[in-house]
């Protein structure tokens, strides 16, 4: 699969590169593309690449770092890099232009946590003569920040840029689909619900040649051989080690529709203030779950937040794998296919809502001040609130096309729960959004924000 997009990160990259020495930080949730855009950056370039494996020791590391380096820039056999303090010293004072890359570079605060202050300490008296772009990239965001972004952080202001990586958005994702084979439009935007805006899935989705919903089913998932039957295990164990079962089963929660703090540790089984921590890290490390709250309720001390998904196939996964993992160990793959079939329009709805929401965003940001979805504490919810000084616009998203009365009926029920949000301008406007809405035109004309899959782009 080619290299797509990102042309505003890599012209970052080469301005910085152009400008030697030069310092940045790559970060971003885990298979977002971090790795594939410094690989395509150092292309044609002298760069030494070097993965932080947390399961090594610093010894371990270094023996290999300094066989890599010894390798890629032929070095005579004289010169020793046996330790931290030696390989920092030999590219500092590295007298060509050379990309360093240390890929989930957090990771040393576990192995060797005085080897970042080492670098703080090399950059600071050395970094200003040397002829180093050091690149340092981390899907533990949280982690990342407390390296790089607190004001006691070993490397506070060192770096030139932190720059971070956001999942592809759905017109992009939608436009690689159809460019590497899948056709119908239909199958494009149910495989966009299924995997999201994460570009390492659509390399499988190539590979494998599948041209819809439920080839890539049956070729990435529901397969003895599937490359991604593990995924979610393989992340958890690896980030988490042997306390990855309690994550496991905080996003079976939230999958489920758990999404307070005490439901989920109902579910769970764990008291309710033992889990912070754990919420914590699937927000700030992984990146996987986002905490909300309504969009009237920003700034404030609210205790109406919810736990959501913020990876697409990660709540998939949750849902129906882990789950039904007896079934699917015992390699029952067609009950779970035909489970999934049957209640995919369902389940997909809240990924469609998703992306619809964030496409109405862009398209309302210069009216509209706050925009996002809004509940209280009764149930009542509202899909896009968009608030402003001079007025407001509620709209409700649904994942079918809409017959003219359906669009009527839903904006009437809509009509009604404005009264339910406290504080809210006036004057107040109404809207819906869906696949397709029967007589939009008229609705327009009738005072109503209306929206389908072809105003927004991706009908297509």
């Amino acid at each position: 699969m080619r290299f797509y997009g990102r042309e505003r990160e890599l012209q970052l990259m080469e301005h910085l590169y152009a400008r030697t020495p030069s310092f940045l930080v790559v970060t971003g949730r885990r298979r977002v593309g971090k790795t594939e855009l410094v690989k395509e950056f150092c292309k044609g370039k002298t760069a030494l690449y070097f993965y932080v494996d947390g399961n090594k020791s610093i010894e371990v590391l270094i023996e290999e770092f300094g066989r890599l380096t010894a390798e890629t820039l032929n070095l005579p056999g004289y010169i020793k890099i046996d330790s931290p303090e030696t390989f920092l010293e030999f590219l500092f004072s590295y007298n060509q232009p050379l990309i360093v890359v240390f890929d989930e570079f957090q990771r040393f605060q576990k192995v060797h946590p005085s080897f970042i202050s080492q670098m703080q300490r090399f950059w600071d008296q050395k970094g200003r003569d040397s002829h180093l772009f050091v690149i340092v990239s981390g899907s533990s965001i949280g982690m990342i920040r407390e390296i790089f972004l607190g004001g006691d952080a070993p490397l506070f202001r060192r770096a030139d840029n932190i720059l971070t990586l956001h999942p592809f958005k759905p017109k992009e994702c939608l436009a690689i689909l159809e460019e590497i084979g899948v056709r119908d439009p239909a199958e494009r935007l149910d495989l966009y619900l299924l995997f999201g805006g994460t570009i390492y899935y659509y390399t499988f989705i190539e590979k494998y040649e599948c041209t819809d919903l439920e080839t890539a089913l049956d070729r990435l998932v529901l397969d003895d051989l599937a490359p991604l039957r593990r995924e979610m295990s393989d992340v958890m164990i690896e980030e988490f080690g042997r306390e990855h079962a309690t994550y496991y089963e905080i996003l079976a929660a939230i999958a489920q529709g758990k999404e307070t703090q005490k439901e989920i540790a109902d579910v769970v089984r764990l008291p309710s203030t033992s889990l912070p921590p754990y919420l914590r890290d699937l927000v700030d490390l992984l990146g996987v779950i986002d905490y909300r709250l309504p969009v009237t309720e920003r700034g404030k001390r609210s205790k109406m937040g919810r736990y959501t998904f913020a990876d697409n196939f990660l709540r998939f996964y949750a849902r129906y794998i882990y789950r039904n993992m007896s079934l699917y160990e015992s390699g029952r793959f067609d009950l779970l296919k035909d489970r999934i079939l049957r209640e995919w329009k369902e389940f997909s709805g809240q990924a469609f809502e998703e992306m619809i929401r964030t496409l109405l965003a862009r398209d309302l940001a210069e009216r509209y001040e706050e925009i996002d979805s809004w509940w209280n504490r009764r149930g009542d919810e509202i899909d896009l609130l968009a608030l402003s000084p001079e007025g407001s616009l509620a709209v409700e998203i649904k994942n079918r096309n809409l017959s003219l009365a359906e669009a009527r009926g839903i904006l009437a029920a809509l009509e009604e729960k404005l009264p339910l949000i406290k504080g809210l301008t006036i004057p107040a406007a109404t809207g819906i959004a869906a696949r397709t809405v029967e007589g939009k035109d008229v609705l327009r004309v009738g005072g109503f924000y209306v929206m389908d899959l072809d105003d927004l782009g991706i009908g297509k």
